[in-house]
């Protein structure tokens, strides 16, 4: 379901999977267009400030405030290539709505696509696993990060985290802490802790994608958003444990890592960044402000991809931006009280997040998400797990 392609599948984007929008979109997009990337990102902002209040909002978010953070996260997060896809396509959703008086419904359409396809599932992998297992310290992987390839899980695991570890000079990048596990000679300034071979874009992306046609949505707006050459994406499944996809984290670094509470952002230097918290830094982590990747190992391991570092801190600044990120959060924490946890795979879908909003908005008043989940939400979702897929193709139909 690619946007050079016109094939779809049951569960399909609403508008970036639009024929003549593609068309548009691929073209206007191009960096052989007419108009700098800056140029058609003030367009964009001039739609936005046009539309105004007139959009309506998408399952409780700002539609304006969305649109507008997929432009400035990818900017915030040095990733040209994003601001650029994103600000196309909102001049192009306009375009498609003023030729059919539709504005506001083509913008929604495209705000909705996002969320569901894009912001979605790259925050539904992580809050599936609230406990990252260290696969430095253990052999053992996450079941939901098996892919189904030629390669045992065991051997890919192995091989990443040895390699990660190797390269890393077998401590933290952020902190500099050393594995615990390990007998090292260390001074008393030094300090030792648990540590992960952490996942930049996890697995469970790239295994959905391969069971799952809806989820080619969402590969499709990676290798929009980010360029990310056609060799890169067409082998992701393999790529995804090579080194240049990882780093070796604090066991608490890389949970909060994947909760999107901090990313990294470059700097003018090749491999150095900059850390940056979204919320109160940690106790204890105020000193450590920037990272050096290099190769401790000096035989030539990959360092981290650049582009990925870019993909994960342009997303994490569009959830917290947009306001997804809290959005997504309550979604989960209502629908895995009291032991109800979450779908996994194909059932943690698009269409499962729309059901979920859309059971709260019944249990609340005005739509809006509830603070905490109330037991009518819980009797729903308890419903709504054991009743089937039939019923969750209805139900979506139903109640969007």
């Amino acid at each position: 379901m690619s946007l050079d392609d016109d094939t779809s599948s049951a569960s399909t984007l609403t508008l970036l999977d639009d024929c003549a929008f593609k068309s548009d979109l691929l073209t206007m997009m191009s960096d052989t267009g007419p108009e700098t990337t800056d140029e058609l990102k003030r367009r964009a902002k001039a739609v936005l400030l046009e539309m105004g209040t007139t959009i309506t909002s998408v399952h409780g978010l700002s539609t304006t405030d969305l649109l507008d953070a997929m432009m400035e996260g990818p900017e915030k997060a040095g990733l040209a290539s994003g601001i650029r896809y994103a600000a196309a396509a909102i001049i192009v959703a306009y375009q498609k709505g003023k030729a059919s008086n539709s504005f506001a419904s083509e913008l929604t359409k495209l705000a909705q696509d996002w969320l569901l396809f894009f912001l979605w599932p790259f925050k539904k992998v992580y809050r599936a696993d609230h406990s990252p297992q260290s696969e430095i310290s253990t052999p053992t992987l996450r079941v939901s990060e098996v892919v189904a390839d030629t390669v045992p899980a065991t051997s890919r695991g192995s091989r990443f985290r040895n390699l990660i570890g190797e390269r890393d000079g077998d401590k933290c990048t952020v902190t500099g802490a050393f594995n615990v596990y390990k007998n090292y000679p260390l001074d008393d300034q030094a300090r030792e802790t648990i540590l992960h071979a952490a996942h930049i874009i996890r697995r469970s992306i790239v295994h959905e994608h391969s069971r799952s046609n809806r989820i080619a949505g969402t590969i499709d707006i990676i290798k929009h958003y980010t360029k990310l050459p056609e060799n890169i994406m067409d082998d992701l499944a393999s790529i995804i444990d090579n080194p240049e996809n990882g780093m070796t984290l604090d066991v608490m670094v890389h949970k909060l890592f994947d909760d999107y509470m901090w990313c990294l952002h470059p700097t003018d230097v090749l491999h150095k960044y900059t850390v940056h918290w979204f919320r109160r830094v940690p106790a204890g982590l105020g000193n450590f402000t920037e990272v050096q990747f290099q190769d401790h190992s000096q035989t030539g391991i990959q360092l981290p991809n650049p582009t990925f570092i870019a993909l994960h801190a342009a997303v994490a600044h569009v959830l917290h931006l947009s306001g997804a990120a809290e959005v997504i959060d309550k979604v989960y924490d209502a629908f895995s009280d009291e032991g109800s946890t979450v779908p996994s795979g194909d059932r943690a879908s698009e269409e499962d997040f729309r059901i979920k909003l859309s059971l709260i908005g019944l249990t609340t008043n005005a739509h809006q998400l509830p603070t905490e989940p109330s037991r009518d939400t819980r009797t729903l979702v308890r419903l709504f797990l054991g009743a089937g897929e039939c019923f969750q193709s209805n139900a979506s139909t139903r109640l969007i």
